[in-house]
């Protein structure tokens, strides 16, 4: 019998089919980990596949709020709930603002809590106990930097902040307990992402054979299926993100170049945008995914595909992106594929949701985190200066599988060609703010709000009152 008590845990049932698609999900009882669940390495799994439903199921983590939140304050979509309204507005103490600010951050810090749980019984067992013991602790070490630095984005300072105003950014915990953390500096903060990224690599090296150049939803355990967990590219593409949110482009550069000459990750064909699966984690291009069933019920009920109190729409300014002239032919395969007039239709399987709640696709249903995409973006802007001809090829390797104009020959990558390109890429995943934050970017509410990009009150999300007041610092 599994010696599994108070816990959240997802399970893989490899069942005859094998998909990796089978979870299932425990409610939890409590807080806490049983100290015998750790005596296995069956233990450690369940633990940690427990963390990747946490991830998945959790309302402000990334099957929700995580996602939704940063694309209606990036002015992509607008919300009929207030509460997210408010926030776009830069309203943090306006009506239920406060409660998404204490919502996210909880539950972010609660699951860092579990992790470092786990962690804990890998330093008491050391690193060679179990056959992948380094891939447990690799997995945990990155998606303990992944959950800090997405509270770095949300909460802390841009790198053009003042030194003031980086002083005090967030606490980055790495004990299991209930003891407050002290805050770190802003620089602090990022060295403790890295470090942890740095050792995450080291001990997903393993991925260089366990993760496939083509896949399948096909599971055999807890080595395969490597895109929903945080495997070693992931941790190198989280490297990259780290080190161009912060302002090193050589470092992001390096990182992005191993994912890409990894050659593990391609571009999606044509014919899966003209024919296109959506709420998936795609084959091709995802390098990390939370599997996630519940962000495809909540997103088809949000977007209005299940319910007709639709909450989230697309504004017509971020829908005519699509039309700026970058294809000639005017038939960016994005446009088609992932929306449908003022719905956004990406983040939903329609025959998942629409169906009998099953699915028996070819993918994985999911939100994706990190896609190749990006890592070509990192790179085009990282040689824009050194060598603009290399920087286009990169940028033209991803256009092209978009039906764009390559620009080889026309002209070279600018800046503002590829921060449009993200915004298009990118659309309703979560990224728009943080790319407008990154560059302290206006951001035109309504006609009648503007908020200044040069303001830290228009990028810096008040920390909740709760984690505040628990505290003499």
């Amino acid at each position: 019998m599994k010696k599994i008590k108070n816990i959240l845990i997802a399970a893989v049932c490899v069942l005859a089919l094998g998909s990796c698609e089978k979870f299932l999900n425990v409610n939890p009882k409590g807080e806490v980990f049983d100290q015998d669940m750790f005596t296995t390495a069956e233990g450690f799994e369940d633990a940690l596949y427990g963390i990747y439903a946490e991830l998945g199921t959790s309302q402000y983590l990334y099957s929700d709020y995580m996602v939704w939140v940063p694309e209606v304050m990036g002015v992509n979509l607008q919300s009929s709930a207030l509460d997210v309204t408010n926030m776009s507005m830069g309203l943090w103490d306006a009506y239920g603002a406060p409660a998404v600010r204490k919502g996210i951050w909880s539950a972010a810090y609660k699951t860092i809590n579990h992790i470092n749980n786990i962690l804990s019984y890998i330093q008491k067992g050391g690193d060679d106990q179990f056959a992948n013991t380094k891939l447990y602790k690799g997995e945990a070490l990155a998606l303990r930097a992944m959950l800090h630095f997405d509270m770095m984005r949300l909460f802390g300072p841009p790198a053009w902040a003042p030194a003031d105003a980086k002083a005090r950014v967030i606490p980055y915990v790495t004990e299991y307990a209930f003891d407050i953390t002290p805050f770190s500096s802003y620089d602090e903060a990022y060295e403790k992402i890295i470090a942890d990224l740095l050792e995450a690599e080291k001990c997903l090296a393993a991925d260089e054979t366990l993760l496939p150049a083509v896949r399948s939803n096909q599971a055999a355990g807890f080595t395969s299926c490597r895109i929903i967990h945080m495997n070693l590219y992931a941790a190198q593409a989280l490297l990259a993100r780290v080190y161009w949110y912060k302002g090193d482009l050589g470092k992001a550069a390096e990182y992005a170049s191993k994912v890409i000459e990894s050659q593990k990750f391609t571009f999606r064909p044509r014919e899966a945008f003209i024919q296109a699966e959506n709420g998936i984690l795609d084959l091709n291009e995802t390098i990390f995914g939370v599997y996630s069933q519940q962000s495809n019920v909540k997103n088809a009920k949000a977007f209005g595909f299940t319910s007709s109190s639709t909450t989230l729409t697309v504004r017509d300014e971020a829908y005519q992106l699509f039309n700026d002239g970058s294809s000639s032919s005017g038939t960016d395969l994005r446009l088609s594929a992932w929306f449908d007039g003022t719905q956004f239709k990406n983040l939903v399987n329609r025959t998942y949701v629409e169906g009998s709640d099953s699915y028996s696709g070819k993918s994985i249903l999911g939100v994706n985190i990190f896609r190749i995409s990006e890592m070509y973006y990192i790179m085009a802007e990282a040689l824009m200066e050194s060598d603009p001809a290399k920087a286009t090829e990169y940028y033209d390797a991803v256009a092209t599988t978009r039906d764009l104009d390559p620009l080889t020959g026309a002209s070279t990558v600018t800046a503002d060609v590829l921060y449009n390109e993200r915004c298009k890429e990118f659309f309703g995943e979560g990224f728009r703010w943080f790319d407008m934050k990154r560059l302290g970017k206006d951001i035109q509410v309504s006609t009648s709000v503007l908020l200044p990009g040069n303001s830290l009150n228009t990028y810096v999300i008040p920390l909740p009152l709760a984690e505040e007041e628990s505290r003499n610092e």
